[in-house]
């Protein structure tokens, strides 16, 4: 094997490793926002057994309508549909960004602390 095929498999590698970065990202951000409806829902389910009465749906009140947004994340999590909710969560949009922000060839994927692209060094600017 030559030097160069190894570089060119490394680089492979490493744009593989920056996609499955990306995608537990997106993992998460899924989880989370599951997580929520099922706390939503819980809420609701509570609150009906405590008032001892079936849950009305005010028109006026969208926090009512978690159902709508469940068939989206349902979805999403059965893969029919694509995405997930990273926009939502500040440290997963953050995550995401710094990803795009280096190219796969710059040292911070493999070590935080070892960038050595010049990404930094425009934020402190």
């Amino acid at each position: 094997m030559t030097d160069e095929t190894v570089f060119i498999q490394i680089d492979k590698l490493r744009e593989q490793n920056r996609e499955l970065k990306k995608e537990i990202i997106k993992l998460k951000s899924l989880t989370r926002r599951a997580a929520e409806e099922i706390r939503d829902l819980d809420e609701m389910i509570i609150k009906s057994i405590e008032d001892n009465k079936v849950i009305e749906y005010p028109e006026e009140d969208a926090t009512y309508f978690a159902g709508f947004s469940s068939i989206n994340l349902l979805n999403r999590l059965d893969g029919i549909t694509n995405g997930g909710y990273i926009e939502n969560y500040d440290d997963l949009h953050l995550q995401l960004k710094e990803l795009d922000d280096h190219p796969p060839e710059c040292k911070w994927h493999k070590d935080w602390h070892a960038c050595d692209c010049g990404v930094f060094d425009k934020e402190e600017k």
